[in-house]
Order: structure tokens, then sequence, then C-alpha cells
């Protein structure tokens, strides 16, 4: 084992890689002392003529995870849900690697602003650490990011996570990565949000042995902007609360530029893309010019334009959600005893049997209601159907369809298109 007491790690596709040294390069210049690893859930082909810095991991020839586990995780969840799904298994990696006292996981699109220090320190009284996406009760909330949105992605933000080594650490990092190996799917209506929504359990497992930080200046991010507010004095940048009437300051240590088109930034726009209406007081330019002047300074261009491997088959025909989500259904049911990434594979016949395997697919993927082209028309017909169709079979059936097709919306539910026996066999997940 390593001798190495403090370490920082993160987890992104090759592509991302330069994304990540921005992030590691903001450590290095304030402290030393801490071994950054990046860990890469993507493959490398052989006539890819990439040299890789010393620190990155490449994920699926480390971790203790079967391959055939690994390729069926790799297809059923999409790049974000795969990479957060081995996250206890990179924690236990580093644990059992390296002699270190504590470990911090960071998102890879985070500045750091100041020394880690004091969130090490909080590791010698704690085992867990996180941070909660808002810390201020409003009567009236006035937040961008809708509070339904908060219920569904759970108390705190998993861009996030410091751990000290030891027994707690472990029992965690085991029960997480349990449950992450099939439910760490983004769904609302099966209330799983990747890794993130079953740390929501955290208060009620390790009540004496968690640490719920309340200081403003960990994980600044566009969730909490209206109630962060940022200062500079003397050069170093501090946080105070916007919203309540306290001068207390707490030293800014890391800002999480979660949704930001980090392609735009380095042209200095700021295109948000997760929150819609996102408020950005000026006080926050100091961060966003930081984080531009990284960004542009960084060796992104290196790596931006590889493809993430798990979104082709073997032959590069694109993988659709569609093809992930009927695939978990087949694999929850003991159907699944190949990899479903070769050409050869059950799943990609059948698939292409039933000419569902169209370039087409996975363009569809990023289609929803707020970026489809001539949503009211298309609306205004649908309407229109469904007026007939309440007509021709009555109130009752009507409104029982609709509360049925909410399951419909479900691609797993349709396995039967390339499955004939699932014409009977409907299941209601749970």
């Amino acid at each position: 084992m390593e001798d190495i007491k403090k370490i920082a790690f993160t987890i992104c596709a090759k592509n991302y890689i330069g994304l990540a040294q921005t992030l590691e390069a903001s450590i290095k210049a304030i402290q030393d002392d801490v071994l950054f690893l990046i860990f890469v859930a993507d493959e490398f082909g052989e006539g890819l003529a990439i040299q890789l810095p010393d620190n990155v991991i490449i994920a699926g020839e480390k971790l203790a995870i079967p391959k055939s586990q690994w390729y069926e995780m790799a297809f059923k969840y999409d790049l974000t849900e795969f990479c957060t799904s081995i996250k206890p298994s990179c924690f236990k990696y580093i644990l059992q690697n390296y002699d270190v006292d504590a470990c911090i996981y960071f998102d890879p699109d985070i500045l750091v602003f100041n020394t880690l220090d004091a969130i090490y320190e909080k590791l010698n009284d704690y085992d867990i650490l996180v941070t909660p996406h808002i810390t201020t009760i409003e009567t009236i909330y006035t937040g961008s990011l809708n509070e339904r949105n908060l219920l569904y992605s759970g108390m705190f933000n998993l861009g996030f996570l410091a751990l000290r080594n030891g027994d707690t650490a472990i029992k965690l990092l085991n029960w997480w990565e349990e449950r992450l190996k099939d439910r760490c799917f983004q769904n609302m209506m099966e209330n799983y949000f990747t890794d993130q929504k079953w740390m929501d359990f955290l208060p009620s497992l390790f009540p004496t042995n968690l640490l719920i930080s309340t200081d403003l200046g960990l994980n600044l991010a566009p969730w909490n902007f209206y109630e962060r507010e940022v200062f500079q004095v003397e050069n170093k940048l501090y946080v105070k609360n916007r919203i309540l009437a306290k001068d207390e300051l707490y030293p800014l240590t890391f800002v999480h530029f979660s949704g930001f088109n980090y392609k735009a930034l380095i042209k200095d726009e700021v295109i948000q893309g997760n929150i819609k209406g996102l408020g950005m007081p000026s006080d926050l330019d100091i961060i966003f010019s930081h984080y531009t002047k990284a960004l542009k300074t960084s060796n992104i261009s290196k790596f931006i334009s590889l493809s993430y491997s798990y979104n082709f088959f073997s032959n590069n025909q694109s993988i659709s959600l569609v093809y992930r989500r009927l695939f978990r259904r087949l694999l929850d049911d003991g159907k699944v005893n190949y990899n479903p990434f070769e050409e050869s594979a059950t799943l990609y016949k059948a698939l292409a049997n039933h000419k569902l395997l169209t370039s087409e697919m996975a363009v569809n993927d990023k289609t929803n209601a707020s970026n489809i082209g001539d949503i009211e028309s298309k609306t205004i017909k649908i309407n229109k159907f469904f007026t007939l169709l309440f007509k021709l079979i009555g109130a009752q059936r009507f409104f029982l369809l609709t509360r049925l097709m909410r399951l419909y919306s479900k691609p797993e539910n349709h396995v039967y298109l390339i499955d004939k026996e699932y014409i009977k066999h409907f299941k209601i997940w749970n």
C-alpha cells in the first residue's frame, strides 16, 4: 500500500479527462499534499494513441466488479448513471489500496478555490461528510430550482462526498454499492436519482457518524446561488448568506459548475442547461471568471473529441436509451447470459429483427417536451384524439387508461416488441 494520507478523486468518461484535470490543477495550485486520481468509466481502443497521465485509472481494469456485471451495468445505465453507479467501488478501491486517512470525491465540473484541510480536519471527528443542496428555510421559497426537483434529486448533492477510512465507511460503501448494481437509474416514477437519492438514508443509518455541513463555502452551486453571496476580501473569496441578515463569512472552498456548458464558458458565454431562469447575481461573476480562465488554459481539447465507448455496439451502431431499458427488463428476468454490446448477441439480433435498430432512435433520446418542434400543434392533435377516445369509452375507462399510460411510458414495459412472450407478462415496477 502507498502511504498517502489525503486523496481526492473524480469519475468521468474519457472525453472529460481534460475537465477532470482542470479540477486537479485547482487543487494542486493550493496544496500539494493531496493525491488526485481520475477514474475513467470507459475504454480505450487499441488504435487510440493517447498517452494517459499516471493518475488516470481505467476503472474496468481495476475495480472489483466482475466483467459480466461491468458490461451489464455499462449497457443498462446511461453515461451519468454508470459513472455514478461505480462511485462506491472507486472509494473501496482507494481505501483498500492506499494507506489513507480520508478520501474526497468531486464531480469533474468542480473548481477548488481554497485548501481542503478544513474538510479533512472535520473527518477527524466524523466518518461521513455531506453537503445539503440548500441550508436556509423560507416560508416562501425563492430559489430558481423548483422544490419538487429537490425532493426528486434528494437532500444532499453527491457531486461531493468525504469519507474517513474505517469500518463505518466500509459499511456504508458495501450497502451503497449493492444498491447501485441495479438501482442507479434516474427515474422519477421509481424514485431513483442515480447514486444520490440513496444518501437520504444517511441521517437515520449513521446518526452519530455523519456531519451534514452547513458551511456555505462548500459546494456553492446553481441550486443555491440564490442563498449564497460571494465576496472578495484581500484577494480571497468568501461566501455569506444573502437571505439572512448575518455577516458570518465562510471561505469559498469549491464551486460546482453543474449544468453549465463549459465549451461556451471558454468563449465567455454562460449557458445553464439544467435550471431554467437561473438567477445569476453579479457577485458570481468572479467565480465564472476564474473557471473560464482555468478552462482556457486546460488540456480539454486533447480528449474532448473522444467518444464514449458504451454508447455503441461492437459494430458502432448507436445505442438508444430504449435499448438500455429493454435490456434492463430482460436482465431482471434472468434472460441475459451474454455481453449486450456484441453484434452477435441475442439483444442486438432481436432489435434488428424487429426493425428497432435505426440511427434516429439515439437522436430521439434527447427529445422532450421542452425542445420538440411545433409542440403546440402536436398537443392539439393529441387532445382531439383523446376527446374522441373519451366519447368512445366513457369517463371511468378513460381515466383508468390514462393512469395505465404512465406505466407504459417506461420503455421496459414494451419488451414485448422484441419478445412475444412478454405480451402476457406486464410488470408493475416498484
